[in-house]
């Protein structure tokens, strides 16, 4: 089956590959991406977010026991060096959101919500795979430093430490990605309170309409107009927040059903065309403005379908999903050096892209994620079922 076809692909080539290539063990960091022939990234330029989640990625497969010998040690010794070079501390801190791993040089000392956001996730998951007291306490002072330094009087929090406009959705979505992590593995009132406040905005500014879209760019006080890019929309990200949706539901014990599948359903309806299985990258109203095709939308369409087969228990969504991890490995899996992919398709189905980003192994990492963590994922059984059982157990 192609879903167990894709999980298997990740454990035994992805993440091992990724777990070598991916690390500079010189400098005790991960890269940036890898080259199109599967070697490592040559110039030192990495950003925090990314490193981040190769954290993230590697302390949450080696808490599943899934990960290669030694990943765990990996992610512990790239967090200690990025905190190192990277947090900012002081009335204003956080970590800053770009550096070059060989000279240790702050190359973009701006604190940003999504970088932030990221190192918030890894930290979780350190935590839940270590116990160790100090990453409970580094997850309290990201907490602090992210409403002290990006405070913002509108909702919401800042785009990042200068002010920058327009705001946007991503970064809070990642944000809100974090703290249900936190919530779900280590939950306190205060993780709980982070967590409310970063999903009410999608009704209160993300969602514009009763069945949305969800948009992703805004003016300082959330407003909706063409000098802030906000015909701009991205089905990936509707996607996304379908699966982080029906997380919060388990968690909160709240009813979501109809914003996921109105977001699923506009994103389909938006984001394919020309028979392709495959989300395109961006559309302003119903026209495509990038018509390209990355890997990292289709793993979160992927997810969306599994998150809504699981919650509701239609055979369609999983067959569904069964199709898209086929059409996924057909058209991003093949051609490409041992545990790597295709980046970025044309609407030819030919590759653009010039590097291989670790970024989109945190998004492959997600999905597989749920197809091997007990009481989460749509699970195969002997007979080639699945069985949707995340829904009937809030414990992970």
């Amino acid at each position: 089956m192609s879903l167990q076809r894709l999980k298997s692909l990740f454990l035994e080539q992805i993440l091992p590959t990724w777990s070598q290539s991916g690390f500079d063990a010189t400098c005790g960091q991960f890269v940036e991406y890898l080259e199109l022939d599967g070697s490592p990234q040559r110039s030192g330029e990495v950003r925090t977010r990314t490193v981040a989640r190769q954290i993230y990625v590697h302390a949450h497969a080696a808490h599943l026991g899934v990960a290669p010998s030694g990943s765990l040690a990996l992610a512990e010794t790239a967090f200690a060096n990025l905190h190192r070079v990277a947090w900012v501390g002081g009335r204003r801190g956080g970590y800053a959101r770009a550096f070059n791993r060989h000279s240790e040089i702050l190359t973009d000392p701006v604190r940003d919500l999504y970088d932030n956001a990221c190192v918030l996730l890894s930290l979780s998951w350190l935590l839940t795979a270590t116990g160790k007291d100090i990453y409970r306490h580094q997850i309290e002072l990201t907490v602090s430093a992210i409403d002290r330094t990006l405070r913002d009087p509108f909702g919401g929090w800042a785009e990042d430490s200068e002010g920058t406009l327009p705001r946007r959705q991503n970064p809070h979505m990642h944000y809100l990605e974090a703290t249900l992590a936190l919530c779900e593995n280590n939950r306190t009132s205060e993780h709980m309170r982070a967590e409310g406040r970063a999903f009410a905005l999608l009704r209160s500014h993300f969602l514009v309409g009763p069945k949305g879209p969800l948009h992703e760019y805004f003016g300082p006080q959330w407003e909706i107009a063409d000098r802030y890019g906000s015909d701009r929309l991205e089905p990936g990200h509707m996607c996304e927040w379908v699966w982080l949706t029906t997380r919060h539901d388990m968690l909160a014990g709240s009813d979501h059903t109809k914003i996921c599948l109105d977001l699923l359903s506009t994103a389909l309806a938006i984001g394919r065309s020309q028979g392709s299985p495959f989300l395109v990258d961006a559309v302003s109203s119903v026209r495509p403005i990038a018509p390209s095709r990355r890997l990292w939308p289709q793993v979160e369409m992927l997810k969306a379908f599994l998150a809504l087969y699981e919650r509701l228990g239609s055979r369609d969504y999983l067959v569904k999903a069964e199709d898209l991890a086929a059409a996924i490995l057909k058209a991003y899996m093949v051609g490409v050096p041992q545990g790597c992919w295709h980046d970025c398709l044309d609407p030819n189905g030919v590759s653009t892209a010039r590097t291989i980003p670790a970024s989109s192994l945190y998004h492959l990492w997600t999905a597989v994620a749920d197809l091997v963590e007990e009481g989460r994922p749509c699970v195969l059984n002997e007979l080639g079922q699945a069985s949707p059982t995340r829904w009937l157990s809030t414990d992970r």
